[in-house]
């Protein structure tokens, strides 16, 4: 792993995304490969914003998609995983005092509540910023109100990313066609 921050520097085992895996993570911090905490959040049907990293999640035997699924639900099945799955504010309150950088990747955020929150919450915090994909982007940030979003996370003086290529932009991208298409691959370091 390049950087031992990743999904709260747990990536790969079962406390990936937790407090429990930061809480061990910052414990035994290797600042040789540390970069900056990362972790990914998404919304569940009943608008809880949450820490997670995969689309789908076991629900006795079935994979079931996150998205379609209560905040409850998607805690009781991480609970019959042996996972404790926080929300995006117990995270924040975890790291929000600590002086590395954070990056918040949105895996899937739908409603305007959720972004309001995302961006309020991080707003005024150092050195962290939001990235995700240029799909997920989309997703997240619909083309017909993607301008107002991008005024509200410039107000907020926040940077939204591109994962990956951290020098891109995503709202400023996502306006040109050629920056878009550029923004597109997955590793163009530079561009």
């Amino acid at each position: 792993m390049r950087n031992s921050g990743h999904r709260l520097g747990a990536s790969g085992t079962k406390l990936e995304n937790t407090i429990q895996g930061l809480r061990e993570s910052i414990e035994n911090l290797d600042r040789k490969k540390f970069k900056y905490w990362e972790f990914d959040i998404r919304e569940s049907i009943d608008g809880v914003v949450f820490v997670f990293h995969d689309d789908i999640i076991d629900v006795n035997g079935e994979l079931r998609e996150l998205s379609k699924m209560s905040f409850l639900e998607i805690k009781d099945a991480g609970k019959e995983l042996d996972i404790l799955i926080p929300t995006f504010e117990e995270v924040v309150i975890e790291l929000e005092e600590r002086k590395e950088k954070v990056f918040v990747e949105i895996k899937e955020i739908f409603s305007d509540q959720a972004r309001n929150e995302i961006i309020n919450r991080i707003s005024g915090l150092e050195g962290w910023k939001i990235m995700a994909t240029p799909k997920r982007f989309e997703k997240s940030f619909p083309e017909d109100s993607r301008e107002f979003w991008r005024k509200e996370i410039q107000k907020a003086k926040i940077e939204l990313v591109r994962v990956g290529r951290h020098r891109v932009e995503l709202f400023r991208a996502s306006k040109s066609p050629l920056k878009w298409i550029m923004a597109k691959p997955k590793w163009l370091f530079g561009l």
